[in-house]
């Protein structure tokens, strides 16, 4: 391994570099905007191919408002609350997030009563609300809406060709004049009752958000469907569905990763591959470039993973006093990894896997290092003591980065380790996830826009041809 000592500085790496980063953004929009544009188009292709095009308008009424109410509606409808809270009610502090974990309490950070009814109360239920109200115009006032739209449509329509609405052997309109619905109607749980125990789960957690919205959004477009059997057609339609839009994508990906044919690719980041980069150069005559892993990544003994472990026994967090004592020598890099998040009620502690970073050596470990990191991933939210960033996410950027290194390792061999080498190692990087998320994306539109609205039309139509069979019958 050749070594370059000219100083390097490192820019914007890539120009997919800011879509992909969207992807690694639980409060990002485009990815859903790019899956909700193609699903809302197949849909409305297969709705007016199978049944008509009235069926079709629905689905772009109906799919196409219910997107941006579902991506955007909640966080309007509570920066509304919000301005409320504050202008109106006077109330003098709800800029905090109320989620928390072993690491991050912004309530206990800042002394926040939460008894207090004009604070925590009411930021809980202006969450609450806002959750409900964009549940309930999605799924109990946008299907009316989108009905009466389409049908006043199909009138006009009809007026010039009557043959355009209708289906070649089957049409809805046909099948409503000569099936009678039966009185009782599928019910489901609904959002309410979840209520008392959501409200720090949809305030931090967007996929939680979009889960629970949904349940409510099934049931009112079950209950508000126009025919018994196209509400079964929409039950499998969205429960199915949810998959594919919260999980899919990120599924597929990592299958991707682990496939052994395809190039091993860390799923990290983007805009953080930049500080990484930087600090490998800086730091690049601390490495021992014959063990790449253990420079960089670092290492514990056997002895002090046994002491860690009998600290950590039964504890999710220690106080710096009391890794302190079990190892004196760590202390500085201890007290400096206590600063990766705000104190509980300045009380600095340490939970197993920074402990773990302090005992390691390794150049990704430091505490300044990852401070960094961790700022620029979240946006400045990891150091902000009103803000939560949860455990498991840090965690996962932690893995990211050591992913990363390995895929750097495994490129070492006779290159000359400077920033020509470490950019075309990030814009493989970068290239590689964007494909595979763009798979990701293309598995959920596919199954989305045009494979669930196939199997549900299907259903639908088994069930009114039954239906027409038992009538003659």
């Amino acid at each position: 391994m050749r070594i370059n000592n000219q100083n390097q500085n490192f820019k914007n790496i890539s120009a997919l570099a800011k879509p992909l980063s969207a992807f690694y953004n639980a409060n990002a929009t485009i990815p859903t905007l790019a899956i909700e544009t193609g699903v809302t188009l197949g849909r409305a292709n297969v709705a007016n191919k199978t049944f008509n095009k009235q069926e079709a308008f629905d689905r772009l009424i109906e799919q196409g408002v219910s997107a941006v109410i579902w991506i955007y509606g909640v966080q309007m409808l509570k920066k509304i609350g919000d301005f409320i809270g504050k202008n109106i009610l006077k109330i003098p502090q709800i800029d905090f997030d109320i989620g928390f974990d072993y690491l991050r309490n912004p309530i206990k950070n800042n002394k926040i009563n939460i008894k207090n009814p004009k604070i925590y109360g009411f930021k809980a239920a202006n969450i609450l609300t806002s959750t409900a109200l964009a549940t309930y115009f999605i799924g109990f006032i946008l299907p009316k809406i989108s009905y009466k739209l389409s049908k006043k449509a199909a009138k006009e329509n009809n007026k010039e060709n009557k043959k355009d609405t209708l289906l070649k052997n089957y049409s809805f309109d046909d099948f409503k004049r000569k099936t009678k619905p039966k009185n009782k109607e599928i019910k489901f749980t609904s959002l309410a009752d979840n209520m008392a125990s959501a409200a720090h789960i949809l305030e931090n957690n967007s996929t939680a958000r979009l889960f629970i919205t949904d349940f409510g959004v099934i049931s009112g477009r079950c209950i508000n469907a126009k025919t018994p059997q196209m509400k079964v057609g929409n039950l499998f339609r969205d429960i199915i569905s949810m998959y594919f839009y919260l999980c899919a994508t990120k599924h597929t990906v990592k299958l991707l990763n682990k496939m052994p044919f395809l190039a091993k690719n860390a799923d990290i980041d983007p805009k953080i591959l930049d500080l990484i980069n930087q600090m490998l150069i800086e730091n690049k005559d601390k490495i021992n470039f014959d063990d790449f892993l253990k420079s960089t990544v670092g290492e514990i003994s056997k002895e002090d993973l046994e002491k860690l472990d009998g600290l950590f026994k039964d504890k999710k967090v220690v106080s710096l006093d009391e890794f302190s004592k079990t190892f004196p020598s760590n202390f500085e890099k201890a007290k400096l990894m206590t600063q990766l998040q705000p104190f509980f009620e300045e009380n600095p502690i340490l939970d197993k896997n920074e402990a773990k970073d302090v005992l390691s050596n390794g150049l990704i470990t430091e505490p300044k290092f990852l401070k960094s990191i961790f700022e620029k991933a979240t946006n400045g939210a990891s150091s902000d003591q009103f803000k939560y960033v949860s455990a498991k996410k840090l965690d996962s950027i932690r893995q990211s980065i050591v992913d990363y290194i390995a895929q750097i390792d495994s490129n070492l061999k006779g290159e000359e380790f400077n920033k020509d080498f470490l950019q075309e190692i990030s814009n493989t990087n970068i290239r590689t996830n964007f494909i595979r998320y763009g798979v990701g994306v293309f598995v959920s539109i596919l199954a989305l826009g045009y494979l669930i609205p196939k199997v549900q039309y299907m259903i639908v139509k088994a069930l009114s041809n039954k239906d027409k069979t038992q009538n003659k019958q």
